[in-house]
């Protein structure tokens, strides 16, 4: 790195980090319900029940989490020239709240209807067009022309949204048989048959909640990322150059 562009980096505003004034608007938002929640959890395990200290942690680790991975767009565009959109900023910043935050801390999966299938149509749609990048960036050449069809970059989206997909429920199924989470929602179908077993009461779950869960999960993406797979190919079919909506590596301030 040239002394040039070090000395006109250390010159951007700490707004300016977010690339427009709509993300950074969004990131203060996100942080603010974050480390309000940090503080909140924090000052509640202060009083009973017993196991709010454990819950205290639980939640703070959570927040914690959201904040590290909130900052890798910010590094991503501050510190290896990617130019991402802002759309998509914004949209991955509410992502990490409502899913770590609200989905998790204060429960919005459980209480709130159709929650979780929002976050994964949402997710669907991030994760096609992050397919979309990585092939028009490893696909186009020195004279900006991309000697693909537009079929392979919507099967490449479509494919690789549909693996992160799988990705993730196989790392719920791990945290939930591992540490006996519910993130697979298998606990929320409980049988109406429960025996006392020496002294102690054993609910028996109804093994289809879980499923359910996972597959109207894969399927809320699926259709997604499906959506943006074929609006995406067909955009390119008409015009290639749309690396404004994708999030690639930045030449002379513009996207490559």
């Amino acid at each position: 790195m040239t002394s040039d562009k070090v000395e006109k980096r250390s010159r951007i505003p700490f707004s300016g980090m977010f690339g427009t004034r709509r993300v950074f608007v969004a990131y203060i938002i996100c942080w603010s319900i974050t480390l309000a929640t940090m503080v909140a959890s924090i000052i509640s395990s202060l009083a009973p029940p017993v196991d709010s200290y454990e819950k205290m942690i639980e939640h703070v680790a959570l927040c914690v989490v959201a904040i590290v991975l909130m900052h890798i767009p910010v590094r991503m565009y501050t510190k290896m020239d990617f130019h991402i959109p802002s759309f998509i900023q914004i949209i991955i910043a509410f992502f990490i709240v409502a899913h770590f935050v609200l989905g998790e801390v204060y429960r919005f999966y459980d209480y709130v209807f159709l929650f979780d299938k929002v976050l994964h149509t949402t997710a669907g749609v991030v994760m096609a067009l992050c397919g979309f990048s990585i092939v028009y960036g490893y696909s186009r050449a020195e004279d900006g022309i991309v000697k693909l069809s537009p079929f392979f970059f919507a099967m490449f989206s479509f494919c690789f949204a549909i693996t992160l997909m799988t990705l993730w429920e196989i790392f719920e199924y791990a945290v939930d048989g591992i540490f006996g989470y519910n993130m697979q929602r298998w606990k929320d179908g409980l049988s109406e048959a429960s025996a006392a077993v020496g002294g102690y009461v054993k609910t028996t779950h109804r093994r289809d909640t879980g499923l359910r869960d996972t597959m109207t999960d894969v399927i809320a993406g699926t259709a997604s990322a499906a959506v943006i797979s074929v609006i995406g190919g067909l955009w390119f079919k008409k015009n290639q150059n749309f690396s404004k909506y994708l999030v690639v590596r930045k030449k002379n301030g513009q996207p490559k």
